[in-house]
């Protein structure tokens, strides 16, 4: 019985604890400045050419993560002719005094090879640390921003595959057309 009280205790506090997480994060992906995979410099004119830009937030050490590369490559290529960009931000290769992990942007740069995910990926800085990813709790974490990094839409936690995230690319699309 007294399992039974703890357990509803602790689902009642992550029930109320859940929205005040979420309205603490920003609500924009800017300004921001970091660089990406290949070393390049990198900041919220990322998003200017697009509509809309897909945000997924992924590690190394994630396979659901890797799992849903190659599908979000493929829409990718799909649908930057229709406004819509994707960036990925990897989150392992920067320690905390943003100094590189050379083992792991090198394993980065083979994973965004191999899953053909041909986006831009950025380097997790604390710029974007602080704007939006330190409430983050897991990976694979997708999000949405418009073409001045405001973000719109909803949050979506776990891998998708290719038909899901398109379905939502679109529904998504609505609100900045």
């Amino acid at each position: 019985m007294n399992k039974r009280v703890s357990l509803i205790a602790v689902l009642l506090i992550l029930v109320i604890a859940t929205p005040l997480v979420a309205k603490t994060q920003s609500e924009s992906l800017a300004p921001f400045w970091t660089i990406g995979l290949n070393m390049e410099e990198i900041d919220e004119s990322i998003f200017a050419p697009y509509k809309l830009t897909l945000v997924n937030i992924w590690a190394t050490f994630c396979p659901p993560c890797l799992q849903e590369m190659p599908a979000l490559g493929e829409l990718y290529r799909e649908l930057a002719d229709q406004g819509v960009g994707m960036i990925g931000i990897v989150t392992d290769v920067f320690d905390r005094n943003e100094r590189v992990f050379q083992a792991n942007l090198n394993t980065a740069s083979i994973i965004v090879e191999k899953t053909k995910a041909n986006y831009p990926h950025l380097l997790l800085s604390e710029d974007l640390y602080n704007l939006r990813l330190k409430n983050s709790q897991a990976v694979p974490e997708t999000f949405f921003v418009d073409s001045r990094g405001k973000i719109v839409g909803e949050t979506y936690f776990g891998a998708k595959n290719k038909a899901a995230w398109k379905k939502v690319i679109e529904s998504t699309l609505k609100l900045v057309e």
